[in-house]
């Protein structure tokens, strides 16, 4: 994943700024933080534990799709009527009857 920024159309402090950091952020070392300014006080983003977090889901879930799928081939699949009955009525009661009314 890769995040681009363009600074077309921004003007005055914001260009200025959006220069300055530019020049930090070069890998020669051009435009050095000055005193006072760690290198570490910029912003940042991580998104890693959230990407691993729904990679995991998603490969539970395929592995689950999987195997009630394989079970279903050789007849082995049973429903289990009375848990999606309950289920349906638990759901229907959580909604609190928003049903529309003709």
């Amino acid at each position: 994943m890769s995040i681009q920024i363009h600074n077309d159309g921004l003007a005055g402090a914001a260009a200025s700024e959006t220069s300055r950091a530019e020049q930090l952020a070069r890998p020669d070392g051009a435009g050095k933080p000055a005193a006072g300014q760690g290198a570490g006080s910029g912003d940042r983003v991580q998104i890693s534990s959230l990407a691993e977090a729904l990679t995991t889901s998603q490969s539970q879930r395929a592995a689950t799709v999987q195997r009630l799928a394989a079970a279903y081939r050789n007849g082995s699949y049973q429903v289990d009527s009375t848990s999606i009955a309950r289920a349906l009525l638990n759901e229907s009661l959580e909604a609190g009857g928003t049903e529309s009314k003709p």
